[in-house]
């Protein structure tokens, strides 16, 4: 499998390698065409420590042939890259070193000496490429590649009495080393930055806006930090559009999964009890059959208003599903649920609902369930227990409240229509710790 390279999950090394091949084919064959067309004209030096060796045009021809040989090397991998979709480290490695194969061969058969330095120059677009695309890994490796070819070169043109003054050459090496060391570490702060972006928005998909892009980390601020702070703007708007439903102005299932998983982490650090209310709207059935769906959409906007007023600071309230809400109460043992369930019924009592017509009223059937937290399955039991004691609420009677404890039973299996119950007669002491 490809690694994946540091501007973020979304890319593999194999994409980056597939459009970077074309980049450095079409720039090879530019460059590499106009600088050795220059030179067989004799418009430009051709005087390489090649030339004398094995004559001037044999000495451009080997370079002309790299510039082929190379375009054909990326032409292969291009082919096999789309093929596979894959491209190992090995590969990319190959690929840096192929890149520096080139200028180097092309510096020491078609350049003089003395201009050595534009090796340089190619390398820093090289480095760059790497740091940008590829991670710190590959840029150490691509700067060593370039400074080891970079002195061997040197030390070639001085023994063959090519280079009169080699530690000027030694200075644009250490320029060279210093430039790369810079931009490198600019592009690291940048790629750093553009992942802190896309964490929050992987987030913000599973629909966590917990996260915000902190700008204080930038201290040079530019449109990576505009990107945040849009962000910022608008996490407010996205967390109530994707956690929050529309008709009650409750959380949605969503929303109270993702704040149940929190507060469960929470609360098993700690081991601190958790409740949870399961409430239904007694026969709502007859309210949509006397009074339309319409009115009954008003109904459930008000007893999600409703709820929400009685509800502590710190509760979750959430519509599951049609006229079906449940309440997460976290620090809160099995007495102080009671009290919150008798705080929700007292809302509802001699309470008329304005949606119909302020003469009408409507009661609720609450099941309650309350445990100590110690795993992380605390809630899916506590949810499973409350629909239970519901449903027993529900067959007394209805407009009551009913708190579960061992040997309750509603039905047996699970109950229809609602989430399985089959771990609600479990022991919570019985599952693991942590």
């Amino acid at each position: 499998m490809s690694e994946t390279p540091q501007t973020g999950s979304q890319f593999s090394n194999a994409e980056i390698l597939l459009w970077q091949g074309k980049f450095r084919r079409s720039f090879a064959a530019l460059v590499g065409f106009i600088s050795l067309s220059l030179k067989w004209t004799g418009l430009t030096d051709a005087n390489s420590i090649l030339a004398p060796l094995v004559g001037r045009n044999v000495s451009l021809s080997i370079a002309a042939g790299a510039v082929l040989l190379y375009i054909a090397f990326h032409t292969i991998i291009g082919k096999v890259i789309a093929r596979t979709g894959r491209a190992s480290r090995t590969l990319l490695y190959s690929v840096l070193v192929i890149d520096y194969a080139l200028i180097f061969i092309v510096l020491a058969a078609a350049t003089p000496p003395s201009e050595y330095a534009r090796g340089l120059i190619l390398a820093i677009f090289v480095v760059q490429f790497t740091r940008l695309y590829f991670g710190l890994r590959a840029t150490v490796i691509s700067v060593m590649a370039a400074a080891i070819g970079y002195v061997a070169l040197i030390i070639a043109a001085t023994n063959v009495g090519s280079l009169a003054a080699p530690q000027e050459q030694f200075w644009s090496l250490v320029i060279f080393l210093l430039g790369a060391l810079l931009l490198g570490g600019l592009h690291g702060q940048v790629s750093g930055r553009v992942n802190r972006v896309l964490q929050l928005f992987d987030r913000a998909q599973e629909g966590d806006f917990s996260g915000t892009y902190d700008e204080s980390l930038d201290r040079m601020p530019d449109p990576i930090t505009m990107i945040g702070r849009s962000y910022n703007r608008m996490r407010v708007r996205l967390q109530s559009i994707v956690l929050t439903d529309p008709l009650s102005g409750c959380f949605n299932r969503r929303g109270f999964d993702q704040l149940c998983g929190r507060e469960v982490s929470r609360a098993v650090r700690g081991h601190h009890p958790m409740s949870v209310l399961a409430i239904d709207v007694d026969h709502f059935k007859r309210v949509n059959d006397e009074f339309g769906h319409l009115t009954g959409d008003e109904v459930l906007r008000e007893m999600g208003a409703r709820l929400r007023e009685t509800a502590r600071a710190g509760d979750v309230v959430a519509r599951i599903g049609g006229e079906e809400f449940e309440i997460l109460a976290p620090d809160t043992a099995a007495p102080g649920a009671q009290i919150l369930a008798d705080r929700v019924q007292a809302a509802f009592r001699g309470k008329p609902f304005a949606s119909l017509g302020g003469v009408r009223q409507i009661s609720v059937s609450i099941g309650i369930a309350s445990a100590e937290a110690h795993n992380d399955q605390i809630v899916a039991a506590l949810i499973a227990r409350a629909d239970e004691a519901l449903y027993v609420a529900k067959r007394n009677g209805r407009d009551r409240s009913q708190f579960w404890e061992p040997g309750l039973r509603a039905f047996d299996g699970a109950l229809p229509g609602r989430r399985s119950i089959e771990i609600g007669a479990l022991n919570l002491d019985d599952l693991p710790k942590g």
